[in-house]
């Protein structure tokens, strides 16, 4: 019974966005329901049967229709039957002891202020007093002085729950707001590392496909069973590493995805500064010419900074690979020293084929992440044709947590 009675309470009050525990309502009309048994007890009034009877149902009919029934009275019906009940046995006084008619009142009154408002527990507050005065100018009161502080406490304490849900709505929706930023940015990081994945692994396994594409351009026409065979191993090869670097990519991208769903049950080592040695060899070892300068020591940045320095040079050689024509070439730079880091990808662009204006996820992603850094980056034609330039100070705020947006990101025209 008590189960079904606070499934029915807590519906209603999840209904009407009452966020107060089912137990606050009850506690507040089974408290109006012991006043009026004691104050029938001091009238003598329980048996045998008393017209005052009456009250008991008048107090519990608000509480019985909202508590078993999906109606949300308004406050001046929900009032109603406590006011009457109050004001039959304020007509009737009980000499001589304290009486806790008008306690009724104050918990309408603290019962109102907290679910419906100021103004409405100010106005319940006022019929309750009302109720007093008369009950003092007619029948007689004693104590009303009292009764009229009793009162006021009920009201007061109305408004003090009232703040306080107040506050957990607010604490709530802030809450939630947080969450829906944080699933945001997380969803936008992800988005970037399956990009710079895909990017990476489709820039790698064209050049692958464009030299088994030569080799068998090569061998056309010949008789030679020997240059036939080394053809055939060249295609073989580069064909094989298309492969590997695929089945490693959807490796990458599922081991990403499966993070995104249900978190990542291993950690892997994420790539830095350090490793982009590393990154400028696999790109050349499938065919794009890159020639690299590193001075000063990048494994010593911090693991964000390095994280964001490599994946801007993958995004930069994979934009080379696409778009440096029939043979393209690169050329990657860069410096860390005491007064920060200075990252360059510059490259020649095709002749009769300039670059296309405008902003592409990969350059946006290269911008969000130079912003997360607190760094700087400028990308556009040059006479070089083509670069990307990343400037780091030292004293970059972002240079060892990257959720800090205090950088400020460039942009030449004729971006792609």
């Amino acid at each position: 019974m008590l189960r079904w009675l606070r499934a029915g309470i807590e519906a209603n009050l999840d209904r009407h966005q009452v966020l107060y525990p089912w137990w606050v309502p009850l506690t507040s009309h089974l408290g109006q329901v012991a006043c009026v048994l004691v104050s029938l007890a001091l009238r003598d009034a329980l048996w045998p049967l008393d017209p005052l009877l009456v009250c008991l149902p008048l107090v519990m009919a608000s509480a019985l229709i909202q508590f078993t029934t999906t109606r949300w009275l308004p406050w001046y019906v929900d009032i109603l039957g406590t006011v009457v009940a109050a004001g039959l046995l304020l007509a009737r006084p009980a000499d001589g002891v304290v009486d806790l008619a008008p306690a009724m009142l104050a918990l309408a009154t603290a019962e109102i202020t907290a679910r419906d408002g100021i103004g409405e527990g100010l106005a319940v507050a006022g019929i309750g007093q009302l109720v007093l005065i008369g009950a003092a100018l007619g029948p007689g009161l004693d104590g009303a002085p009292l009764y009229t502080f009793v009162l006021l406490l009920g009201f007061v304490i109305g408004a003090m729950l009232l703040w306080q849900m107040r506050a957990l709505i607010a604490e709530r929706k802030a809450r939630e707001q947080a969450w829906d930023q944080a699933t945001t940015a997380e969803r936008e990081r992800i988005a970037r590392e399956i990009h710079d994945l895909v990017a990476h692994s489709l820039s790698i396994s064209l050049l692958q496909v464009t030299g088994a594409r030569r080799a068998l351009r090569d061998v056309t026409g010949t008789s030679d069973p020997a240059e036939t065979a080394e053809a055939v191993a060249e295609v073989d090869a580069a064909l094989a590493d298309a492969e590997q670097v695929g089945r490693r990519a959807m490796a990458d991208i599922r081991r990403t995805v499966s993070a995104m769903a249900d978190g990542a049950a291993d950690r892997h080592a994420l790539p830095g500064a350090g490793d982009i040695a590393a990154l400028v060899r696999e790109m050349s070892g499938a065919g794009l010419e890159v020639e690299y300068d590193e001075q000063g020591d990048p494994a010593s940045l911090p693991a964000a900074t390095g994280l964001g320095l490599y994946r801007i040079t993958q995004e930069s050689l994979a934009n080379v690979a696409r778009h440096g024509g029939s043979e393209p070439r690169a050329r990657v730079r860069l410096r860390v020293n005491g007064a920060g880091v200075h990252l360059r990808i510059s490259n020649p662009l095709p002749s009769g084929r300039p670059r296309d204006d405008g902003l592409g996820s990969g350059l946006a992603g290269m911008q969000a992440r130079a912003h997360q850094l607190g760094a700087t980056l400028e990308a556009g034609p040059t006479s070089e044709g083509w670069a990307v330039d990343v400037l780091l100070g030292t004293g970059a705020r972002g240079a060892g947590a990257m959720d800090l947006p205090c950088g400020r990101t460039l942009r030449k025209p004729g971006l792609a």
